[in-house]
């Protein structure tokens, strides 16, 4: 269901009346439970609750939860457990649904149960704290210390404060109860108390969390000295400990006191080698000292790491705030690549059972080749034989297919809607160097200076020819973490950046450089004019007189922008074009305005009419037919070369290469199998996959391949 509280409680609260008048005591209580989300006490509304449960002949009959039960529904029900006096149960359900909604103050229900005479003596303290104070506990973990006047969470919390208290009264020698009032009470801002709580629950109970609690509430009251005295004390007590040395770094780092919050880092990397949170805020503070380079380029590159260090990202945020195609791409935002994107899911725990599949999509617009490119991509990598069936409704005007001006060239042609590659394949070294670039994390200021360097080592404006080639039969991506989509976005930045920094030290003017990102800006719609975009932006905030130029490029191609269907393009021009030193006033207002619009999705867009995965049928009788003909037609001698080139230029390129692969491997020395043919284990999956496919679609080529095998 949607959420209640986006409805009108007046008009929940007449519908109630309305079904209750009728007997209708389920719709009744549902409306009214959605009125009361917007005040869990509201004197009529609750009224009426009860006039609702009082009417019902078995009143736990109308609170029966099966299926995906909703909130509201999981609250009526504690109400109406309460209502039969099953405080227990009631107060243990209503913290669940507090914990779900604690924005909602149904904690206020369990303060007034708990409240009424009797009730918080009769139940067992196992009980309070399984069902109650553990909820109060998570939600207040969730939340900012402190936690804002404006925040809806702050009447659960001050609510939580409050049924601690009272349970601490009956239970004092509990530690979990004081340890737990102190960690609410630092998020109500009650700093005073939660110090006096958190030393209680250290005298009931000396451990390691209990130290810790004193030593957190020190630190929100700025006695940083004495915090680390406490966070010392809980290390004593858990010497392996590598929380509380973190703990206390994060404390001194915002502090400011660099020195003693390395001390801390150094100290936990010592215990736990590479811990992902000290890694990150050492190289930090690190870099606060001495500014250099390699070490912010290191910090930046664990924000790509795999799994994800949330610390690098953190910490490099403060020192390169996110900015839009300077330093942090958006995933392609095609409706084809979503699409697309799904069907990689569908595909990616088992890529080889769908061999003989095809995807088919259709879309209502044209929208960008590289979709298509990238989808050849991933399955040339996956090594499944899959069909694509790609299907346009509308072409919208001005055409994306057509160049927007006259071009030197076209990297993508077009049949029909179909689009198909009009370049060649670029060699092994030019995409290797594209690939290597790329693999670095998206930053401009690290890529510019890498790019410098691989424009040189390619031969300036010679390898142009190749590195536009990159952008149709793009790198594979780095690693199996890598999403094919966005990586191949990210190459073709990548080479267009390399583009622009061929021969740099030759005239702007007339320069290979200059037609080649003109040629791409230019050219039919694609991922790749964003990436000119980009490449020329940089040169743009560089040189005054390349601005100038690129100024009056983009005003010209923001008037192109098609009114309907998705343009890949217009995000990159816009944000790039804002990001020039000397944009007038009336022009930054005008980009402003429509970057507004692009991102509210109120400019063209395209839908996708239909996407799915179909899958090949299996004929076992064919399939073993076929074998048995490929078995005969090899024992008259026929089947052609018994050692076919069946990939040529791989490492493991003849049939006999992979027979001896495959048999060193059976020795049990699979390092030394895998050696002979210079691969690791990532390149051994890729070789293994593609023989694999290969073998299952060519019968003559799988007997050959049994009986070197038997040999």
């Amino acid at each position: 269901m949607s959420d209640p509280r986006e409805g009108n409680a007046d008009q929940d609260t007449a519908l109630a009346r309305q079904a209750l008048a009728q007997r209708d005591l389920p719709h009744a209580l549902h409306h009214i439970g959605c009125a009361l989300t917007h005040d869990p006490m509201h004197r009529e509304r609750m009224a009426v609750l009860n006039e609702i449960i009082a009417a019902a002949p078995d009143p736990m009959a109308l609170v029966q939860l099966e299926g995906d039960v909703s909130f509201v529904d999981a609250a009526n029900k504690s109400y109406v457990l309460a209502w039969m006096r099953r405080w227990s149960e009631a107060m243990d359900l209503i913290t669940d649904v507090a914990e779900i909604r604690p924005d909602i103050p149904y904690m206020l229900w369990c303060e007034w149960w708990m409240s009424q005479p009797g009730v918080l003596a009769s139940i067992p303290l196992p009980e309070i704290i399984g069902g109650i104070v553990v909820d109060i506990l998570k939600i207040a973990s969730k939340c900012p210390i402190p936690t804002g006047a404006d925040d809806p969470r702050k009447p659960t919390l001050e609510s939580g404060a409050r049924i601690l208290a009272a349970i601490r009264q009956l239970h004092p020698a509990e530690g979990m109860l004081w340890f737990g009032s102190s960690m609410v009470a630092r998020r109500i801002g009650a700093t005073g108390e939660a110090l006096q709580f958190a030393q209680h629950a250290y005298q009931i109970d000396p451990s390691w969390k209990a130290a810790v609690g004193v030593a957190n509430a020190l630190r929100d009251a700025k006695r940083f000295d004495e915090a680390a005295q406490w966070f010392a004390q809980a290390i004593k007590h858990d010497p392996k400990d590598v929380s509380a040395h973190l703990d206390c770094g994060d404390m001194m780092l915002d502090a400011d006191r660099l020195a003693d919050a390395q001390r801390q880092y150094e100290a936990a990397t010592g215990k736990e080698p590479d811990h992902p949170w000290a890694t990150a805020s050492l190289l930090y503070i690190r870099y606060l000292g001495n500014k250099d380079a390699a070490t912010k380029l290191a910090l930046l590159r664990l924000t790509e790491a795999e799994p994800p260090n949330h610390r690098a990202e953190e910490l490099y945020e403060k020192l390169d705030p996110p900015r839009l195609f300077i330093n942090r791409l958006p995933h392609p935002a095609d409706a084809s690549a979503n699409a697309l994107n799904a069907i990689f899911e569908e595909m990616f725990d088992n890529p080889a059972q769908h061999h003989g599949s095809t995807v088919r999509l259709k879309l209502s617009h044209v929208e960008s080749p590289s979709v298509v490119g990238a989808f050849w991509l991933q399955m040339e990598m996956w090594g499944p034989q899959v069909g694509f069936d790609y299907q346009v409704e509308t072409i919208q005007q001005p055409d994306p297919r057509q160049p927007k001006a006259q071009v030197p060239f076209q990297i993508w042609q077009w049949d029909g809607t179909q689009p198909k590659p009009g370049i060649e394949r670029p060699s092994f070294p030019t995409v290797t160097a594209i690939h290597n670039l790329a693999s670095e994390p998206f930053a401009l200021d690290v890529w510019t200076p890498i790019a410098e360097r691989t424009a040189a080592k390619l031969g300036g404006s010679a390898a142009i020819r190749e590195l536009l080639g990159t952008l149709v039969f793009p790198p594979r991506p780095p690693g199996s973490a890598w999403r094919v989509l966005p990586w191949v976005q990210r190459a073709q930045i990548a080479t267009a950046l390399t583009i622009a920094h061929c021969d740099p030290h030759t005239p702007w003017q007339g320069s290979p450089r200059q037609q080649a990102l003109y040629g791409l800006l230019y050219g039919p719609t694609d991922w790749t004019t964003g990436a000119a975009i980009i490449a020329l932006g940089v040169l743009a905030r560089r040189d005054p007189a390349i601005r100038a130029e690129v100024v009056q490029a983009f005003g010209w191609l923001f008037q192109q922008i098609p009114r309907e269907g998705f343009c890949c393009w217009e995000a990159p021009l816009v944000v790039t074009w804002l990001t020039f030193p000397d944009v007038d006033d009336v022009t930054k207002q005008r980009l402003t305005e429509y970057k507004a619009r692009i991102f509210d999705n109120k400019t063209g867009g395209s839908s996708v009419r239909m996407v799915q995965l179909e899958a090949k049928k299996f004929d076992m009788a064919a399939e073993v037919q076929a074998a048995q003909a490929a078995q005969q037609q090899l024992a008259t001698g026929g089947g052609g070369d018994p050692d076919p080139v069946v990939f040529p230029g791989q490492r493991v390129a003849r049939l006999s290469d992979y027979v001896k692969l495959m048999k060193a491997m059976q020795t049990g020395n699979m390092m030394g199998a895998l050696g002979q043919f210079g691969l690791d284990m990532m390149g051994y999956a890729s070789v293994a996959t593609a023989w694999g496919q290969k073998l299952a679609q060519d019968p003559p080529l799988n007997a050959k391949f049994a009986a070197m095998m038997a040999r």
